[in-house]
Order: structure tokens, then sequence, then C-alpha cells
């Protein structure tokens, strides 16, 4: 989110201990218009955002830090289109007591970890294809995965170029409850159907929930990931239990070309395959962007997938895209993606989809753009915003984007 300063001349009234040495105001703000789209038998219409669900017209974002920066905090507030107001990505409170340590405590944005990375390019900034923008295309965590809990974080330099992170989800809110209703009596918070919010659990069913991670940036070449993340509660399958021990990233982003950018990364579910027969027993995805110049850019991805059910054969996606600057302000960009057929036993279940984008953005101002483009969908693939109406349908919508940011 890129932020504008606003020089606040009271800020050390904000506290009686510490004065904060500057509050930061920032919003990345997203909406699609959809004035008009085809999902295999009607047309449709309507006003979402390229992950579909409600409009993002309206955030503010604050950030506080300390006058020697040491310590500081950052929430988010939202009113969506047609949701009213409710809480952000994020609310967090942090502390750093000596240089190469940061603790932080509250809700966490997905990326927050500084691990997570993704493959977005083309269509990801529009609305994304429901089939071709998972997996291998997900702009979010296509390389390697987000957090995994709410609660505290970690964060140790212990060299420069080195970062270790541990994530604890000791946050055990109850995500689904909206109406929490204070009891005098109990003194306690209950949602509204009388049950009382759970703010401390056993501590096992916390602690063996911990992500941790490992990343170190060689000068000149570039950086190497490791993540081990996605330990949840233990499963019963039939009549045995199975314990959930995660899964395993590795990635490496190579920095050493010059106006290349290359990211690799693998995925290993390292739970017994009677957990999830679908999980990863491997996974590769890799993605390049290359400057030709200062006007044009290519995108590359692809990726496979090796399943631990042995009867399901590998599925596989490959993509590339282009953008072109015409004139300052006004940018092209294409894109075409190929996701593979799923088969079990040599008999398909899932559709193989080709989707594409062809579109034009025009820069408003010094933080504003606004984009329209045409997009398609093979076999049923359809968008985040809408389905397909038949599994062969081909599925199309024309997106006007609204981007800001300040």
């Amino acid at each position: 989110m890129k932020k504008t300063l606003i020089a606040v001349a009271a800020a050390a009234a904000l506290t009686a201990t510490s004065a904060f040495a500057e509050i930061t105001f920032g919003a990345w703000l997203r909406s699609a218009l959809i004035p008009v789209a085809y999902d295999g038998e009607d047309y449709l219409g309507g006003l979402t955002q390229s992950w579909g669900g409600a409009a993002r017209t309206a955030v503010l974002g604050v950030n506080g830090v300390s006058e020697d920066g040491m310590a500081g905090f950052t929430f988010e507030i939202r009113n969506q289109a047609g949701e009213g107001i409710n809480m952000g990505d994020r609310t967090v409170a942090w502390l750093k007591p000596i240089e190469q340590l940061k603790l932080s405590v509250g809700k966490f944005d997905d990326g927050d970890n500084g691990f997570r990375q993704g493959t977005g390019f083309g269509a990801w900034d529009y609305v994304r294809p429901s089939v071709t923008t998972g997996l291998f295309f997900n702009g979010d965590d296509g390389i390697m995965d987000k957090k995994s809990g709410d609660g505290f974080m970690a964060e140790i330099f212990p060299i420069e170029g080195f970062k270790i992170m541990v994530n604890v989800p000791f946050l055990q809110y109850k995500k689904e409850v909206h109406n929490w209703v204070y009891d005098s009596k109990a003194k306690t918070w209950k949602d509204d159907k009388g049950k009382e919010v759970e703010y401390v659990k056993h501590a096992y069913d916390i602690y063996k929930k911990t992500q941790i991670g490992a990343a170190y940036t060689i000068d000149g070449v570039g950086e190497l990931k490791v993540l081990w993340t996605n330990v949840s509660e233990e499963t019963k399958v039939n009549t045995k239990k199975y314990n959930n021990v995660g899964d395993l990233g590795i990635a490496f982003n190579l920095s050493a070309v010059e106006n290349l950018n290359l990211a690799i990364g693998a995925k290993f579910d390292i739970s017994d395959k009677e957990i999830d027969p679908s999980g990863n027993k491997a996974y590769f995805a890799a993605k390049a962007s290359y400057n030709v110049s200062d006007a044009i850019t290519f995108n590359m991805v692809g990726g496979i997938k090796l399943f631990k059910n042995d009867d399901i054969d590998p599925k596989w996606g490959i993509g590339a895209g282009v953008d072109y600057v015409v004139m300052d302000g006004l940018t092209v960009n294409a894109d075409i993606r190929y996701m593979s057929e799923t088969k079990v036993n040599g008999n398909g279940s899932e559709d193989d989809s080709l989707s594409f984008l062809v579109a034009a953005a025009k820069t408003i101002g010094s933080n504003a753009s606004l984009g329209v483009g045409f997009e398609g969908a093979t076999n049923g693939g359809g968008f985040a915003t809408f389905s397909a109406a038949k599994d062969d349908a081909f599925t199309w919508c024309v997106p006007v984007m609204f981007n800001l940011s300040f």
C-alpha cells in the first residue's frame, strides 16, 4: 500500500510516555464494474472486485511509528460498497526490544510474514478467471504460502541478510462471530447465540500450529526462503487418527541477471496422504518477468503438481503475457493461460481451461488508473465473480477497473 505522509504537529499528545514521530494514512482501493458478461446462458452485469465480493470503494489504513523507530501500530477499516463498515486486513502492535528483534501481536494480513509470494500478472489485476488464477497462477501464494495464524509473530535478524520468522496463532477469536454482546453478570463477551468468545485455548493446540520460516539474501545473487506451515488439528479418517504435520515450502528469487526477475517455488505436503489424497506430493512453480525495454515487459509462469494419490494424474499449467507502454500513462496488457485437465485413473474429473485477456489502462493523476478489458475462459472455467452456467460453456466479461492508492 502506498502511503502519503501526513505531518502531525501534536503527535506527542497521543501518548503520555512516548512521542510518535509520524502518523501515516493510506489506502489501496479496487473496484470492478462489469457492464456486461456472459456465463454461457445469460448476460450478466454488476459491481465487484478482482477476487469477487463487494467492491473495495473505501479503506482507511493508519500507521504509527515512535520517534526512535522501536515501536508502532497499524490498523485498517473498510466501508466496501454494499457491506458497511468492517475490520480490514490487519490490526497490529509491534515493538523492537533490540534492533535485531521485532515482536508483533494482533491480526495479521496474509503477507505480513514476509514470505508469501505469488505469480500474478495481467488477468490477476482484472477479473480473475477461476481456473487459471489458481495453483501456479495464484498472484498471492503461487510461489510460497501465506502466514498460518494470527496472534504473535517474532522476526529475528541475527546477521545482515538473514531473517528468521516465527508465527504462533495465539489469537483464538471466532471469525464467524460478528455480533458480540457483553454479559455484565458473567463479565465476559458472548456472541449473538450466547456462547462465550474463546480467547484462551489449550497450549498444545496453539503451539502445534506454529509457522517457522527463514530467508537469506545473497548480495547480487538472490534470496533463498524456507517455510514450514499449515500444521492443523488431528484428523480422523474412518477409525484411525492422523497428525497433520503441515507443508514445507522452498523458494528462490534470482536477481543476478539484469532486467530479469525469476522466482522458483516448491511445496511438499508432508502429512499422511490419508488426510488429503489430493494434497501436494510435490508442487513446483516458476515465474519470470523480463524487461525488454522501458516500454515492454514479458511475463511467463508455469508449474506442475504431483498428487499424493497416485491414481490422480499430474496437473500442470502454463501462461504468458506482455505489458506494453504505448505512451506516457497508457499501458496495453495481454495474456493467455492454460490449466490442464484433472484425471483420476485416466478418466477426466475436471476439464482443462484456457483463458485470455486483452486490456488497456490509463493512469489518472499520480495515484489512480482506469482499466478496460475483455476476458474469456473456456470449458466452464468461469470467473471469481460468477460461475459458468454449464461445464462446457465459454464465458466472458468486460471489466472496467477503478484502481486508487494513496
